[in-house]
């Protein structure tokens, strides 16, 4: 079944399917609906989460092996899927539509495809994507409209408890051309320059005109050349500035999948690559509460062993 990201809340208010497969390229979007999926999930006692990070040479094993492990102790577990690279290959394609024949009701299974938009239909008309499909649930994730955006950037001030007016909204995506993750970072930022009051169209051309010294891409270009200095200093006024860690996470792993791709099949720098996603998983199981660990050091930390 094919939900709409928009909707998804209200579909989630009625039922928590066994499988959602997140297709798209906006990621804010597609961690947005991560996070209402794993809050349901939370209530229906799913406490325990493992990441796989795949390619097309991975082994699919951890399906079918947590399958019969959860049947034997009867425990919950979410099972997120990260595609990378070229897709699940032939194996992987054939483990997923197995899968999807005869799910298990303790296991939530979470299939993420960021993909180009090139890529889009191609990866919907695929045989796996499908079978998936017909036993769960699609989720399509589009870029925003600039009217989208607007109404999103409306919703964001609220949820930082600000008044954003609709011509400041606008001003704003359009400083940011529709990119979500800076217009967040802007919005965030703004919301201590301007707690709990309305951001009208002076207030907005003032607030970005003075925007912060560092963003997130400064962050995660030092990181990837591995200029572990200038990183940590970008990393720390980042953190100053109240930037929320789900950005700077987002920037990383943005750049280490072009990195990823970019290098040559079993060498140094892709294994160091794949550690890295590792350590980005729990950083991600920190940032949704999954895990105890303060995340900012838990970045730190990769930052300074990458």
């Amino acid at each position: 079944m094919k939900v709409i990201e928009t909707n998804l809340n209200d579909y989630l208010k009625r039922s928590l399917d066994s499988i959602y497969v997140i297709l798209g390229n906006e990621y804010l979007l597609i961690d947005e609906s991560l996070e209402k999926i794993y809050t349901k999930a939370k209530e229906q006692n799913f406490t325990e989460k493992e990441t796989h990070i795949v390619n097309s040479r991975t082994s699919w094993d951890f399906l079918s092996s947590n399958s019969e492990n959860l049947d034997l102790f009867g425990s919950k577990k979410i099972i997120e899927v990260k595609l990378l690279d070229t897709g699940p290959g032939i194996k992987g394609a054939n483990a997923l539509k197995e899968y999807a024949k005869k799910p298990n009701t303790n296991i939530l299974l979470v299939v993420i495809v960021e993909i180009e938009k090139r890529e889009r239909k191609k990866y919907l008309n695929s045989a796996w994507v499908r079978a998936l499909e017909k036993t769960g649930i699609l989720i399509p994730i589009s870029s925003l409209s600039l009217s989208s955006v607007v109404f999103w950037i409306t919703n964001k001030g609220k949820a930082l408890n600000v008044e954003i007016t609709k011509e400041a909204g606008k001003l704003l995506a359009e400083k940011t051309e529709g990119n979500l993750m800076a217009t967040l970072q802007e919005i965030r930022r703004l919301s201590l320059i301007y707690p709990s009051q309305q951001i009208d169209l002076e207030k907005m051309r003032k607030g970005i005109s003075n925007s912060s010294k560092y963003d997130v891409f400064d962050f995660s270009n030092a990181f990837i050349s591995r200029n572990t200095k200038k990183a940590i200093i970008v990393l720390e006024s980042l953190k100053a500035e109240g930037t929320p860690e789900v950005l700077v996470v987002w920037a990383l792993a943005r750049e280490l999948n072009k990195l990823f791709k970019e290098s040559k099949s079993g060498s140094d720098n892709k294994h160091r690559i794949l550690k890295a996603f590792k350590k980005i998983a729990i950083i991600d199981s920190c940032i949704k509460g999954l895990d105890k660990q303060n995340p900012w050091l838990a970045i730190r930390e990769l930052t300074l062993t990458f």
